[in-house]
């Protein structure tokens, strides 16, 4: 059958080149192989001009595939699964590259082209090893272009086709739709790109962390080549840079992760230890292990073969971290995991065909790797370096092993483990946060104290004396800053008890003691040469992000306090995680007290073709004595109403200043289509006169008094009305209070009519029924509504001194970008 209307050309052009990559990637890794393993100069040489051109030709052809792609998502061509899956007409230009990566397939095109211009860039720069290194590059590029095939090898898939039309997938192949020739006519839009995805940060993170996992693949590949070809220290010099490197871009990108998390997403925070943000910090934290070791050894001839476990596994890790959150296996324990697409088995291959050779390398040529068989001094810089790097592979191993669970259990399971010995599922930990902070605490602490006192060390030996009067001026002043603090900052936080608080002042200490101590060593050390302070610069960023994340947390203040009890215990599910009392409802233009502040909720609005609402909330903060304003302003958080599943996904909005960030989200809106149904709770009517009290649920309404001239928004007088507004005063079991005046009102002589007030966070109705002269009093109409009828649910918090946390990574990168420069400008 001819379908009409599809776009064959692109997509063909596409698996073409993606078979091509992986043909040549194929080939390059052959001929480089070869070009090692080959003694004969002239066969050598003309395996290596083979396999570099077999590198160039995989990169272009990496290259079209990714342009073949982003054409077809541009064009919006809905007959491609992935741009259906992954786009909408309405989408935002700037955000087609974050469709693009968004899905497995894309962020394995987005890794592979990295590794290419990585690659490129080795082929001229690794001298003498250029082979060894280039195998283990074109390896990866292979396993990277498997993973974007599609096709059957012995009744086995082999990666995921990109380019698979809508008909093709197994899903829709049986669907009556994809019979008919013009299908085409019936698929009008996409089902378009996840709205946590729509925002700047997805534009810019994934590439930058993409090109720190394919930089982690460069010391490996190094350390590698040196042991496969015995060549045990030739490749330590020109690997320091690109260590480096990795540290610098992965870090990076983490970080701009948690600016997104943090803007993004409502978790309320810039990091939750959820599964794919340890995947990618564990790496980091080896990777930065095996760079102070290079450095021992460059120094004294220790440490080499740590440094090789660390380099080795630092990629493992990153392959790990691929597995875990492209597996599916993550699924149940994070919120931003891929579904597993049926490549469980190619994933966990890849990871073990760098794995296995690696570790039976190292331990077979472990007894010829150099090293001096003295024990270092234990006042000696090479040491204390040892100990830190052990101390962050303790850290790496806490954070791994709990992230595992999901693989423990499943291990677990295909063993016949858990039959034999009647186990259950290990539970993850119930409170996250708590169960990785307080091992990681005690590890910062010890690591902020190093990072400050080992600059003033020396190599092999420093003299006790010395040291002491060294550090006794930055510890003096740390002691009395940190002393300061404590005094001034009201750090007072004991939800964890008096240990963890213990905790949070020892690391106090070491953060100011990081940052006070390399900036001395700067002046007193390397005697203001900042062109050498490269790694004290980065201990000061790493010091002040150290700092930044204990003021912030330690002190970060919930304001939005649900003091009235408004919203029950069953309120939000057990999966949205939130508290009860920390949310605060907010009905439509009614002020409600909140921390400092005073806080309106005025409405909401939809942009065309975006499918999130933006609601407007204006915050006021008023003098407690005078009542003079002393500032107003206004937030824009917006969510997505699934209303579907009856479900919101919010993005928070922030006031940012320089010592704290305002941070806001919906954590909950009214489901509009359900409101519009009626409401059968029926009023209960009361007699009373002024001075009366009439009691509901959660208070009482006290009748103040009646206003003949009443202006309400839900009235409109006209000529001849008589209108009487009853003033009601109604005060809640919490002693806040508010106001009502609903209006009973004569027009042309004869009929009679009541304008209802409504107090929505209350959900209470009042109407001004009748006037009983006679009596003197007058009629009143109560009911409590089961629903507010126009509110939203906020959460607001306080992060102080929030800004110390990202300068510093600023100040981290620029730190180690000057470390690379000068070591690139000594080779």
């Amino acid at each position: 059958m001819k379908f009409v209307g599809e776009h064959l050309l692109p997509g063909q052009l596409g698996h073409f080149f993606a078979i091509l990559a992986f043909v040549a990637s194929m080939v390059a890794t052959v001929a480089y192989y070869n070009a090692v393993k080959i003694k004969e100069p002239l066969i050598k040489e003309s395996w290596k001009r083979l396999a570099r051109w077999s590198f160039i030709l995989q990169s272009v052809a990496i290259l079209a595939t990714f342009g073949c792609l982003y054409y077809i998502l541009h064009n919006h061509y809905f007959e491609y699964k992935y741009a259906w899956r992954n786009t909408s007409r309405d989408l935002p230009a700037q955000y087609i590259l974050s469709s693009l990566w968004s899905d497995q397939e894309g962020s394995f095109m987005l890794w592979s082209i990295w590794n290419s211009i990585l690659g490129l860039v080795l082929m001229r720069t690794s001298g003498n090893l250029e082979s060894p290194v280039m195998t283990v590059f074109s390896l990866s590029q292979l396993i990277m272009a498997s993973m974007l095939l599609g096709i059957y090898v012995l009744d086995y898939k082999v990666g995921s086709n990109p380019f698979l039309l809508l008909r093709e997938a197994p899903e829709n192949m049986a669907a009556p739709i994809f019979r008919e020739a013009n299908y085409m006519e019936h698929i009008h839009d996409g089902n378009g790109l996840n709205v946590t995805l729509q925002n700047y940060w997805m534009v810019i993170h994934p590439p930058i962390l993409f090109l720190g996992f394919a930089s982690m693949i460069i010391p490996f590949a190094f350390a590698f080549a040196g042991l496969w070809t015995r060549d045990y220290t030739g490749w330590v010099k020109p690997v320091l840079p690109w260590s480096l490197f990795a540290v610098m871009l992965l870090g990076t990108g983490i970080m701009m992760g948690a600016a997104w998390a943090y803007e993004s997403l409502n978790f309320g925070g810039y990091w939750a230890w959820d599964p794919v943000e340890n995947a990618s910090l564990v790496p980091w934290l080896t990777m930065v292990a095996g760079v102070h070791t290079l450095l021992a050894y460059k120094a004294t001839g220790h440490s080499l073969k740590i440094t090789v476990f660390f380099f080795f596994i630092s990629y493992i890790l990153i392959l790990y971290s691929s597995f875990l959150t492209k597996s599916g296996i993550l699924g149940d324990t994070s919120v931003h995991s891929f579904t597993d697409m049926g490549m469980t088995a190619q994933l966990l291959f890849s990871m073990l065909v760098f794995t296995i050779p690696s570790i039976v390398l190292l331990i077979n040529r472990r007894k010829d790797i150099p090293g001096i068989r003295n024990e270092e001094s234990s006042y000696s810089r090479e040491f204390w370096l040892f100990v830190g790097s052990l101390i962050l592979l303790i850290a790496a191993i806490q954070v791994t092993f709990t992230t595992s669970i999901p693989v423990w259990n499943k291990l677990l399971s295909l063993t016949g483990l858990k039959t034999l010995f009647k186990m259950d599922d290990i539970a993850p930990p119930s409170d996250v946060i708590f169960h990785y902070n307080k091992i990681q605490i005690w590890i910062a602490v010890v690591v902020g104290v190093l990072t400050a006192v080992v600059q003033f060390m020396k190599y092999k030996d420093t003299p006790k004396g010395q040291l002491t009067r060294k550090l006794a001026v930055p510890t003096l002043i740390a002691l009395l800053l940190t002393g300061l603090i404590a005094w001034k900052g009201n750090i007072t936080y004991d939800t964890y008890g008096a240990g963890f608080l213990v905790a949070i002042y020892l690391m106090l200490f070491a953060s100011i003691y990081a940052i006070v101590g390399n900036f001395v060593y700067i002046f007193v050390g390397l005697k203001g040469k900042l062109k050498s302070a490269g790694a004290s610069v980065a201990h000061i960023g790493f010091g002040m992000v150290l700092l930044g994340v204990l003021i912030s947390s330690a002190k970060k203040e919930v304001i939005s306090i649900d003091r009235m009890k408004m919203l029950n215990d069953g309120f939000f599910s057990k999966e949205s995680k939130q508290n009860p009392r920390e949310n605060i409802m907010l009905p439509k233009n009614v002020p409600v007290s909140m921390g400092d502040y005073h806080v309106t909720y005025t409405g909401d609005s939809i942009a065309a073709g975006d499918p999130k609402t933006y609601y407007v909330v204006n915050y006021e903060k008023k003098d407690r004595e005078t009542g003079k304003v002393l500032e107003k302003f206004t937030l824009y958080p917006d969510a997505f109403v699934n209303k579907k599943e009856n479900a919101i996904s919010s993005n928070p909005a922030s006031r940012h200043y320089w010592t704290k960030d305002v941070f806001t989200y919906v954590s909950a809106a009214p489901n509009r289509e359900e409101q519009a149904k009626a409401d059968t709770t029926p009023y209960t009517t009361h007699v009373i006169q002024q001075g009366d009290s009439v009691f509901f649920s959660k208070g009482f309404i006290v009748l103040k008094g009646l206003n003949t001239a009443p202006k309400s928004k839900n009235y409109l007088s006209e000529p001849g009305d008589l209108a009487v507004g009853a003033e009601l005063e109604v005060y809640t079991q919490t002693d806040d209070h508010f106001k009502l005046q609903p209006i009973y009102f004569i027009r042309d002589s004869s009929y009679q009519y009541s304008v209802e007030d409504t107090l929505a966070p209350l959900g209470l109705n009042v109407r001004f029924s009748k006037i009983l002269p006679a009596e003197n009093k007058i009629e009143l109409k109560v009911k409590e509504s089961a629903e507010a009828s126009d509110f939203i649910v906020m959460k607001a918090l306080i992060f102080p001194y929030i800004n110390v946390l990202w300068i510093g990574i600023i100040v981290m990168v620029i730190g180690t970008g000057m470390s690379i420069y000068q070591r690139v400008k000594r080779r």
